[in-house]
Formats: structure tokens, C-alpha cells, sequence
């Protein structure tokens, strides 16, 4: 949709996101000056309406705009975004991320979201195992046990008691340490030798074949949190413009969907699939039934690895999502990538 009609649809979007109210063709008239006469303002808002744009809650009433009206509007705004866009580049902080407080950065990430915003802040960390590690720490604890302690680039600290099939001694488990220590300098966990079956040429002494288990297990690994939410007074108290009912009930079906962080992550990243390098919105269109209503912008940060995002109700404060999503991507991916360099050093 392009020209007269377009304009009209995205000011009646606009007023709306600032009022809450329906919107009128005289009101459209007065707040934007408009050439055009309220009779074909009138006929332009028919139009839309009848293409599914807009709708009246009652007869005499002005209009509102539906899930595709607001859908046009956001990809409209994300157009004008990019194309006043002149470098997403963000200098590298001098801050470092302290040892082990990697989660307390997200969580606090998503905090400062949702500041900005007033809506839900979300943080999607790096998956673990595409993480190369700086530091890789084995100990043995007992027979056949090793407590093995691993710090990766961005700053994460692990620590797991492993079981190993063989009794290293001190000068083999030692040796097995500096195999894994330069194994992953140069590899994750994800593109390890890790299939079962023959082994890998190098790996044949006791000591990498316990290197090998370890990898295995650290491979393996614990459940590791995928998401980091805050900011749910804002969101409620935004939905509950319609009604605290109605607000209740979207909350509570958001809340069931990002109790499954893995599979909530996952759909951040499919519904990417072709904004990888920008900002993304996804206006509630049904595909996913618990953001039927709602809308969920997102920014990725460390080539993509990781996503910020912000959740709000279809009416939401778009250019205010989409500034302060790529602000704050901007801000962590800069942060985690002087950790990262620092642990390449």
C-alpha cells in the first residue's frame, strides 16, 4: 500500500498509540493540517476498514486499528528506521564483565528494557555450547572423578563433577588439561569430536581418551537458562487498557509460553529468520497464539548469537522499542565483545 492511503493509515495508527482513543477524520484534520477534505478522509478510513485495517467498536465512533493495522504500521516505521539509520556500530566498552556475574548482566539488561520502554524486557543469552571457553580448570576429587571448572569468553563460570570410565593419575590428568585447554582454543563444545564410534586421530592416550569423556560430558551439560525477563508491572498495566480482566488473562497465557525458556528462545530465532542482522518486529498475527495480541520486537547482539527483545500490546510505542532494542544490543554486544577479546589475549 503506498500514497494517500498509507499516510492516513499510519497517522491513525500513530494518534491511536498516543491516545488510546478511537480516531476521527476531523481529528485527523486538525492534529496533521491535512490537504485533504474530511469526505475524502471519510472515504480513505472506509476503504481501510473494509480492507481490514481498521475497525469501529460502535457505529458513531472513530476508528481503531486491528493486528494488521498495526502490523503495516510497524514495518512502516522499521523502513523509515533503517533507512535514517547511519551505523549501528558501538564502541567497544572499557568495562569488563566480572567472572561468574554474566547472569546478573542479563537480568539486568532486561531491566533497563524495560525502563525505556515501559513494557516487557527480555534477554536471549548466547547459546553455552557455541561459547568458546578462556579457561579450563581439572581436578580429580576422588577415583574415577574430576571436578572440572570452565570459564568462557563472555565471562560465564561452570563447575561439574564428572565420572570417568579410567583412574587418571596426577601427571595424566594434567596432561589431559592442556589437551582440552588447546583443543578449545580453537573450537566450542558444539564443533568438538564428540560422535561415538572410532576416535579422532590424537586421541588415543589415556589422557585424551579422558579428555574425550570430559568433552563429552561438558557437551552433554546441565539445563542452562535461556531467558531473562523483567518488567511484567509494565506490561499488565498497559494491557489493562482494555480491561484488568482481559490483561490477566493475555499475561498468564505469555507467562505459560516463556515458562519453556529453550523452546521460547528458539522461537525468537525462527522468527528472525531473514532480519538476522537488524531489528525484527512480529505483530500478533495468530501464528503463535499466546502473541496473538501482543508484539514482540526484537535486536540480536554478537552476530546473532544472542537477542534482546521487548514485548508489548498491539498498541505499543513502536519507535521507542525499535531505539531503544538496538541501544541496548548495541550496548551489551559491545560490553560482552571486550570480554571476549580480552580472553583471546
Amino acid at each position: 500500500m503506498h500514497g494517500r492511503r498509507a499516510q492516513l493509515l499510519v497517522e491513525v495508527v500513530d494518534r491511536y498509540i498516543r491516545t488510546r482513543q478511537p480516531v476521527s477524520s476531523r481529528e485527523l484534520v486538525r492534529e496533521y493540517r491535512h490537504r485533504f477534505s474530511p469526505a475524502t478522509i471519510r472515504n480513505e478510513l472506509l476503504a481501510l476498514e473494509g480492507e481490514g485495517y481498521l475497525y469501529k467498536p460502535y457505529p458513531s465512533a472513530g476508528r481503531v486499528p486491528t493486528a494488521r493495522g498495526f502490523r503495516f504500521f510497524a514495518e512502516w516505521l522499521l523502513d523509515v528506521a533503517e533507512l535514517g539509520q547511519e551505523s549501528s556500530s558501538v564502541p567497544a566498552e572499557r568495562q569488563e564483565v566480572e567472572p561468574g556475574l554474566l547472569p546478573d548482566l542479563f537480568r539486568r539488561t532486561a531491566t533497563v528494557l524495560a525502563a525505556m520502554t515501559r513494557e516487557l524486557g527480555l534477554v536471549v543469552p548466547p547459546p553455552r555450547h557455541e561459547v568458546r571457553l578462556a579457561t579450563l580448570i581439572v581436578r580429580r576429587v576422588g577415583p574415577g572423578t574430576v571436578l572440572v571448572v570452565t570459564l568462557s569468553k563472555l565471562g560465564a563460570v561452570e563447575s561439574r563433577f564428572v565420572s570417568l570410565d579410567l583412574d587418571l593419575a596426577p601427571e595424566e590428568l594434567g596432561e589431559a588439561e592442556a589437551f582440552l585447554c588447546r583443543w578449545l582454543r580453537e573450537h566450542t563444545l558444539a564443533d568438538s569430536p564428540l560422535p561415538e564410534g572410532p576416535f579422532p586421530d590424537g586421541w588415543h592416550s589415556r589422557a585424551a581418551l579422558g579428555a574425550l569423556q570430559i568433552l563429552r560430558k561438558l557437551a552433554e551439560g546441565e539445563p542452562e537458562r535461556r531467558l531473562y525477563v523483567e518488567g511484567w508491572p509494565h506490561l499488565l498495566s498497559e494491557l489493562a487498557v482494555r480491561s484488568p480482566e482481559w490483561a490477566l488473562a493475555r499475561g498468564q497465557a505469555l507467562l505459560r509460553l516463556l515458562e519453556e525458556e529453550q523452546a521460547f528462545a528458539a522461537l525468537v530465532h525462527q522468527l528472525r529468520q531473514g532480519r538476522e542482522e537488524g531489528i525484527a518486529v512480529h505483530v500478533g498475527d495468530g501464528s503463535v497464539p499466546e502473541l496473538e495480541d501482543l508484539s514482540l520486537v526484537t535486536a540480536p547482539y554478537l552476530a546473532g548469537s544472542g537477542v534482546v527483545g521487548v514485548v508489548g500490546p498491539l498498541w505499543m510505542d513502536y519507535a521507542r522499542a525499535f531505539s531503544a532494542a538496538r541501544y541496548v544490543a548495541g550496548r551489551l554486544g559491545a560490553l560482552l565483545a571486550a570480554g571476549a577479546e580480552k580472553g583471546d589475549r
